[in-house]
Order: C-alpha cells, then structure tokens, then sequence
C-alpha cells in the first residue's frame, strides 16, 4: 500500500514507518539512506526517476540500458536477507528478477506492473502455478514454519487478551492447537512464498510473477492457506455467496496443488485467527472482525 505523504516528502514517510517498525536503532541507517542511493545509483549506472514510499520499502524507479528498473531500499534486517536469499534461489522464475543487491538493504529488480483485473477462480489457478514454480529445494538461511508457529502458539493467547479480547477465547483455543499439531507434523518442507494474495500477481516483462515473499520453509499448505482465506472482505459481502466462492478456492486448491484437505482447512483457520488478533493489536477492529468471520466459514467447509 502506497503511504507517500501529501507533502510529497517519500523519503521522510519512509523513515517515520521505520522508525516505528524497529525504533531508534535504525536512526544512523536512515541518516546513510541517501549517500548509500547515490553511491549505488552511480555504481550501477542507473537514471533515477522520482521515489514512492511504501509501508516497508523507499523505491526509486530507474533505468538502465533501456530496462526499466526499481532500486528498493528496505531496512537490512532478518526478512530483507532471507528474502534476499529467495529471490537469488529462484533466479526470476514467477517472481522478479533480482539483478544486484547491496547487504546495506538494497535491492536492484525488473519493474512490474498491476494485472488486469481477473475472476476470483481465474486468479487462484494462475497463483497455483506460478506456486508450484516457486516450491524449490530451500536454501540454508531460511526461517522455517516451524519455528515461526512455534512463537504463535506460544504468544496467540496473551496477544488476544492485551488486545481485549475482540472475539471468543475459544478460536483462539483452536488456532494455538492447530498450530501445535500441524507445525512439527508437516509433509515435505519446500521455500515458500510465504504471504500468497491474489494481489501479488503482476506482469513483469510480460510475464507473470508473484510480488512481495515472505520466505519460510515448510509445507505447500501452508502457502496455499493462504490464497484460501484471501480477500475477507469481499466473502463477507454476501455470506452464501461468499460460502460458495470459499468452497470453489477450497476444491481449486486440492485440485491444483494436490493439497491435504484437512491441513489446508487448518492452516487457512489457524493464521486467519493470528491475523485477526494482529488487527486488534493495531485498533482495526472491524478488519480483524472480518477475518474472524471469515475463519468461522473456513471451519465449515466440506472437507
């Protein structure tokens, strides 16, 4: 999501939302943020346009060659070298084509752009097979499901009593026993995408690719849990309506990837309830009492 400030200052939206993600500690990288743009744009012999600002990443479209470039600037932290890592694994197959890096936090990729709006149907099958293109032999360096549920099963239910408690005690209950039986239980582990939406389909070089990995370790499940439970508030528009969209994704998914259907139900209720909570967290109830809704019907699809 775009968050470039009316002042048309990106730069300095881009160090208010990294400061508030990882406090104080990343003041002396922002102060180094435009030497280390300048630095690089003329290490890479790059013509720098105008910058955008995003939640989590300061982008100068550039051109070099005749190729239309984007320099992203994102602080180097834990997911900015995993994903890194990624992107140089899957080398630009469905995904953008990474073509230098600096550990300082930058990164050199294709552009894309936005997709033409598509069926919800026709949407999750070319997900599932730019998916399946991603579901490599991971990497070392890479945080695996595992470890992170670990962390939300452990964590889930003090972070949804500090937040109020919005919603039945009870899903959170099923959430933090799902994610401590499918975690250590997993099939064969791949590198996942990690954070499948429909809105990470783009053309780049007229191609499809996905944008915006997470990267994680595990089984497919768990990435394709993710296309299940995607855009809540449109299910919830028309309950029925949205029911039957929900069971269609469901049986697209087990037909496409060949998912377990009992883990792919788990795996979408579990972490639609860690999101929801999340929501609370940040004062978004009404999304996070979307996403709950959403859950509900996940927990009742025919299995």
């Amino acid at each position: 999501m775009s968050t470039t400030d009316p002042a048309g200052d990106p730069l300095g939206t881009f160090s208010v939302a990294t400061r508030a993600t990882f406090g104080d500690e990343s003041g002396p990288w922002l102060d180094g943020v435009p030497g280390l743009i300048a630095e690089l744009t003329s290490a890479w012999s790059l013509h720098p346009g105008e910058p955008r600002a995003t939640d989590d990443r300061y982008v100068v479209p550039s051109e070099r060659d005749g190729d239309r470039l984007d320099l992203e600037v994102s602080y180097p932290d834990g997911w900015w070298a995993e994903t890194t890592l990624a992107l140089e694994t899957w080398g630009g197959d469905a995904t953008l084509r990474l073509l230098e890096r600096d550990p300082r936090g930058v990164r050199l990729l294709e552009r894309s752009e936005p997709i033409p709006d598509e069926s919800d149907d026709a949407g999750i099958r070319d997900a599932c097979a730019l998916a399946r293109r991603l579901w490599v032999a991971p990497p070392d360096g890479v945080t695996s499901v595992a470890v992170e549920v670990r962390a939300w099963a452990a964590e889930l239910s003090d972070r949804h009593t500090r937040a109020g408690r919005p919603f039945e005690p009870e899903l959170v209950r099923s959430a933090i026993d799902l994610f401590q039986r499918l975690g250590p239980t997993q099939g064969d582990r791949v590198l996942l995408h990690g954070d499948l939406h429909l809105t990470s389909l783009a053309l780049a070089d007229d191609r499809r690719v996905l944008l915006g990995p997470r990267p994680l370790v595990g089984e497919r499940e768990f990435d394709a849990a993710s296309l299940l439970r995607d855009a809540p508030g449109e299910l919830i528009l028309d309950l029925n309506e949205g029911r039957r969209r929900l069971q269609t994704r469901f049986e697209v998914l087990i037909d496409e990837l060949g998912c377990n259907p009992t883990r792919l139900q788990g795996w979408a209720f579990a972490t639609a309830m860690d999101q929801a909570v999340w929501c609370a967290e940040n004062g978004d109830q009404t999304t996070g009492a979307t996403i709950v809704e959403t859950a509900r019907m996940i927990r009742a699809l025919e299995v």
